[in-house]
C-alpha cells in the first residue's frame, strides 16, 4: 500500500484557469490596462507591421495587445476590459474570477471553491454555521 500514492485534488486545481464542474462557467481573467498602470515588470512591448504590441513575459495572458487600442480604451468609462488568463496569475497580477450563467449555480453553492483562491488572497475561508440552542 505504500507504493500507491494519490494526489490531492487541491494541488491539481492550483493551475486551473477555467472551471466547468457545474452549469456556471468560471474563468480567471487579467486586466492588462491595470498591468500597465501598476508598471508590471513582466510586461514587454515590440513593434511589428507599423504597430506597437504589448504582452506578458510570464505568459499569464497569451495574446499581444495593440498598445494604441489599449491607450484609446483607457479613456473610455469601462476601460479596455479583461482578457482570459492562460496560466495561473502571479500574486501581483490584477486578476479576478469572471462567472457566466450564474443562474445555473448549484443549490448548495460552488462545488469547486478552491478555484476562487487567487494568489493575492487568503487560501482558506472558515465559515461557521451555528444554531441557537433552546
Amino acid at each position: 500500500m505504500g507504493a500507491m500514492r494519490s494526489r490531492l485534488p487541491l494541488a491539481e486545481q492550483r493551475d486551473e484557469v477555467e472551471c466547468r464542474r457545474c452549469g456556471v462557467v468560471c474563468q480567471k481573467v487579467i486586466h492588462p490596462q491595470r498591468c500597465m498602470e501598476q508598471g508590471c515588470p513582466f510586461l514587454y512591448a515590440y513593434e511589428a507591421f507599423g504597430h506597437k504590441y504589448a504582452g506578458c513575459l510570464q505568459g499569464v495572458f497569451g495574446v499581444a495587445i495593440d498598445v494604441e487600442h489599449l491607450t484609446r480604451a483607457r479613456k473610455r468609462r469601462n476601460g479596455f476590459g479583461a482578457i482570459r488568463a492562460v496560466r495561473e496569475p502571479l500574486p501581483m497580477c490584477p486578476a479576478e474570477i469572471e462567472r457566466a450563467y450564474e443562474h445555473r449555480a448549484e443549490p448548495l453553492g460552488c462545488i469547486n471553491p478552491e478555484f476562487f483562491e487567487l494568489a493575492d488572497r487568503p487560501s482558506f475561508r472558515v465559515i461557521e454555521n451555528t444554531r441557537p440552542t433552546a
